[in-house]
């Protein structure tokens, strides 16, 4: 007997619901724009590179915001804060006309001189991002950026989380900060 195509997509993403579904991450929007477009899209990050500071995120192939990408050469990424899941599920949904963060109402933060994506108002922090490398891979795209500019909210440090499929809170730490060795 031959699956539906609803169960064959239901299959196709098994492994990525049981497992991993387990890495945690902290929750980033990523934003980018070219010309009077603007989006956005929820997104997984690490850091790849220490000197020079480079980001890893991977994005949806056949997103508007993949797009912008590609066209501008840049992004930036808003770590959120975990009073900001709302923005994340809404960065997260499709939305209409040509720039979506003015209708989902995301407030942002204008890009430094020379750059063309907002940051995300309210962020942990934001990185301004050049894009460095492009990597295609199954049904994402992988962009290395390298991080040309940011900024830190001194007063802000909970990030949100995704883990299990739900977002949650970093809880409470375990250690004291390493004052030297492993820089992170």
């Amino acid at each position: 007997m031959r699956a539906s195509s609803s169960e064959a997509e239901s299959e196709r993403y098994e492994v990525a619901r049981r497992v991993l579904s387990r890495i945690a991450h902290p929750v980033a929007i990523v934003a980018a724009a070219h010309g009077a477009e603007r989006s956005c899209a929820t997104a997984t990050a690490m850091y790849a590179s220490f000197a020079p500071p480079m980001v890893t995120i991977a994005e949806h192939t056949g997103s508007r915001t993949t797009r912008l990408i590609r066209e501008s050469g840049e992004f930036s990424l808003s770590m959120l804060h975990d009073s900001q899941q709302d923005l994340a599920m809404a960065a997260g949904r499709s939305a209409e006309g040509p720039d979506k963060l003015a209708t989902l109402r995301i407030a942002t933060v204008d890009p430094p001189p020379g750059l063309t994506a907002p940051g995300i108002e309210g962020s942990i922090a934001v990185l301004w991002c050049r894009v460095r490398e492009t990597v295609p891979t199954g049904d994402h795209i992988v962009f290395i950026g390298e991080v040309v500019a940011h900024r830190v909210s001194a007063g802000r440090w909970d990030p949100l989380l995704r883990y299990a499929r739900r977002y949650m809170r970093i809880g409470h730490w375990t250690s004291e900060e390493s004052p030297e060795g492993y820089p992170t």
